[in-house]
């Protein structure tokens, strides 16, 4: 039988092709470095490599993440470990502006160190990671999470959020804290809720006042006390005469002293209290000319260190004539005193 020349041609060119064709999908492959260029090449093994290659993907996100993950977390330590300095820094100066013979030019340097170390704190709780995400304002990681306006007083704008990244197929892995959380959520030695910037204000405004005030007023036998009051309410305080002291607890409205009178005159205190001055002043006398002290003042509404104290009492010695023995004593609510935010430094 013959083959005519055109099929004998026909069948030469198709294998031709397909030794090219395997010719070009060897090169592909030492090209690549790859076994399956085209799924026609192994079917079975395409799709099993295209679930490796999500499997793949999967796993390179998890690494990626769990990276992001560390380096918030080491960024977040050592950030919360320089907020720690500050604040030691602070309690440092605390103790150091609460020493009496510090002049005032003295203590307002130390004051105006404090208003440095509360710019430091606002630039710790507005860090952001490698990829410009806050890692202190929750959810809102484009948003500056602390703001602080033209009177010195710092806001959160951040949430509650807590961001939490895949590190497996079942596992989650916080990667950030909110700055109410860390910045804000602080109680007191007395329970009271306040944030780290608050803190830092109270003791430098307490600081500020330190000179014009005490924490404790004394005279030699007979004083003379006024009130300015623009918080009217309980007011309490503690007398000491001589070796007997007593505590009181008076609701005050004005600047009338009537009832402080009568309760002190109530008290086993070896005190005659008197009023003058359309009784607005009050005067003390120790029947033994012993030492009256006045101290431990709270004032209604008063929860922390005022910049311009708005109540307190004006605390004067006097002689048997009634003239002035040195200067007046101011005594402000306990909270507006060095010594209330010592303990706040602490806690």
């Amino acid at each position: 039988m013959k083959i005519s020349s055109k099929l004998f041609n026909e069948q030469q060119l198709n294998l031709l092709s397909k030794q090219m064709e395997n010719i070009q999908s060897v090169q592909s492959k030492i090209a690549s470095g790859k076994n399956i260029v085209f799924a026609s090449d192994d079917p079975v093994g395409a799709v099993e490599l295209s679930g490796l290659k999500d499997i793949n993907s999967k796993v390179g996100q998890y690494i990626n993440n769990a990276e992001l993950s560390l380096s918030r977390l080491q960024m977040m330590d050592d950030t919360l470990e320089a907020a720690k300095n500050v604040f030691i820094r602070c309690n440092e100066l605390a103790i150091q502006a609460a020493n009496d013979v510090l002049a005032p030019s003295d203590r307002e340097s130390i004051a105006l160190e404090f208003d440095e170390l509360k710019k430091e704190l606002l630039s710790l709780a507005n860090t952001t990671d490698s990829t410009g995400a806050h890692l202190f304002s929750g959810f809102k990681t484009k948003t500056t999470p602390f703001v602080m306006d033209s009177t010195g007083t710092v806001t959160y704008e951040g949430d509650r959020g807590v961001i939490s990244l895949a590190v497996s197929e079942s596992r989650m892995l916080e990667s950030t804290i909110d700055g109410g959380t860390v910045f804000r959520d602080i109680v007191t030695s007395d329970g009271v809720s306040t944030d780290l910037f608050e803190a830092v204000d109270n003791i430098s405004r307490s600081i500020r006042t330190a000179s014009s005030g005490v924490e404790a007023a004394k005279a030699p036998g007979i004083a003379k006390i006024n009130l300015t009051n623009e918080d009217p309410g309980t007011y309490s305080f503690t007398i000491t005469s001589g070796s007997k002291s007593a505590d009181f607890s008076i609701d005050i409205t004005g600047a009338d002293l009537s009832d402080l009178r009568t309760a002190i005159n109530a008290a086993d205190l070896d005190i005659t209290a008197t009023l003058e001055d359309s009784n607005t002043t009050l005067k003390l006398t120790n029947t033994f000319s012993q030492d009256i002290t006045m101290s431990n003042v709270k004032i209604p509404g008063i929860t922390k260190a005022q910049e311009q104290p708005t109540s307190f009492f004006t605390f004067q010695p006097v002689d048997a004539s009634g003239n002035s023995l040195g200067n007046s004593q101011t005594l402000y609510d306990f909270d507006q005193t060095i010594a209330s935010r010592l303990d706040e430094m602490v806690t």
